[in-house]
């Protein structure tokens, strides 16, 4: 027994979300005939109002990591930082990588920037990739992602808290899909709907 490697909870996830992808429309129909006939036509709107948000939450992403690319390519072509376009888009999503993103957003254009930029503009790069980060996390991912997904932005802050210190970057990650998802079944269970109340916008 001791021979088999042990892993976490949080390292299966990544596992669990892709065959939850992969086999949408079985798990749906297999998790329905769990519950009572009765419940059943209740359990299924809630599933696939679960899998809407999951497309909102993946679409939100995206257009956050397009204004953050948006932005950093207009900075680092003011700079004149070398092929800023490419390394303004490659540095603005991978400043959405949970834990990492800020370092990871800082390496392309500080690697390309050696030689070509003095101290001064480095620094800038720095600055602004940092101040970017900050705002995505802070302000663009509770008013964005909250207000597709109908979260308030002190519930998608305490979420990214929470989550972030039980599973680390897994955490951050899946934050506000698992907070969108106790949302839609809190609205679809009557006694649970005082906190759907305090989670909605």
């Amino acid at each position: 027994l001791h021979s088999f490697p042990t892993r976490r909870s949080s390292d299966l996830i990544p596992f669990l979300a892709y065959f939850l992808l992969t086999w949408q429309s079985h798990a749906r129909s297999a998790t329905v005939m769990l519950f009572p006939l009765h419940h059943r036509h209740t359990a299924f709107v809630t599933l696939g109002l679960i899998g809407k948000m999951l497309q909102s939450f993946i679409v939100g992403n995206f257009l956050i990591g397009l204004l953050i690319s948006g932005v950093s390519v207009a900075i680092f072509g003011l700079l004149h930082v070398p092929f800023f376009y490419f390394v303004g888009f490659l540095s603005g999503f991978l400043s959405l990588v949970p834990y990492l993103g800020i370092v990871l957003a800082m390496v392309p254009p500080i690697l390309v920037g050696l030689g070509q930029l003095d101290a001064g503009g480095l620094l800038v790069v720095v600055l602004s990739v940092v101040g970017m980060h900050l705002i995505a996390l802070n302000v663009l991912y509770p008013k964005l992602l909250g207000s597709r997904l109908r979260i308030n932005p002190l519930a998608v802050t305490l979420a990214l808290l929470f989550w972030g210190a039980v599973w680390g970057a897994i955490g951050l990650l899946l934050a506000i899909p698992i907070t969108g998802a106790i949302k839609i079944i809190c609205d679809h269970v009557e006694s649970l709907k005082p906190f759907a109340d305090w989670l909605g916008e």
